[in-house]
């Protein structure tokens, strides 16, 4: 279709949609020579079983004719399949990009409003940020009220236990038959002496 400023841009799913018709008749034309060919082979050889060699060799010519017919259309075949494996490797090369100029307009659009110092001043806020929050949980963990040394607390503790171990000593003591001052014996005496020396 011509227009006023040219012809109208082809479209490539078009092309490839016409590309495969003129391939599926391409095809519908080969199996048609096919059989007219087998049928000039039987006719040949029927003629020459009957002894008609003229009619035969008008068969034979008729076959080559076919046959170069033949050729000729699997030679524009194969060209026309070049050409829609070229399209639509061009369709998919040119999808491939305008996808990925999408996504760089995208980029585009989410960082225009964002440059190197503006991130800094964000994970430099955030980072404060976080500091704060330590500070906080660090104040909440300390004890309310009155405070007292460990070190303290653990020589008090200390302290009780030698007082217990005392305490059992003397009960110990305590319970031990009380000496019958008036049973010494002349060696306590002695020893006794012995000990204010």
């Amino acid at each position: 279709m011509k227009r006023l400023f040219g012809k109208k841009k082809e479209n490539p799913q078009d092309t490839i949609a016409r590309l495969r018709e003129s391939l599926e008749t391409l095809d519908k034309r080969e199996q048609f020579l096919d059989k007219k060919i087998q049928q000039q082979l039987a006719d040949a050889k029927r003629y020459n079983a009957a002894g008609n060699k003229r009619m035969a060799v008008a068969a034979l010519k008729r076959k080559k004719m076919l046959t170069d017919q033949q050729q000729k259309i699997a030679g524009a075949r194969e060209k026309i399949e070049i050409q829609l494996n070229a399209i639509e490797g061009a369709k998919m090369d040119m999808e491939i990009i305008d996808n990925l100029q999408l996504g760089t307009k995208t980029m585009k659009e989410m960082h225009k409003g964002m440059d190197v110092n503006k991130v800094d001043k964000v994970m430099d806020d955030m980072a404060d940020q976080l500091d704060v929050s330590n500070e906080i949980a660090n104040a909440m963990s300390q004890p309310v009220g009155e405070v007292f040394d460990e070190d303290e607390l653990l020589q008090e503790l200390e302290d009780e236990e030698l007082q217990d171990i005392e305490d059992e000593e003397l009960d110990k003591i305590k319970d031990l038959p009380e000496v019958n001052k008036n049973k010494i014996t002349e060696k306590d005496e002695e020893d006794l002496e012995a000990l204010k020396m």
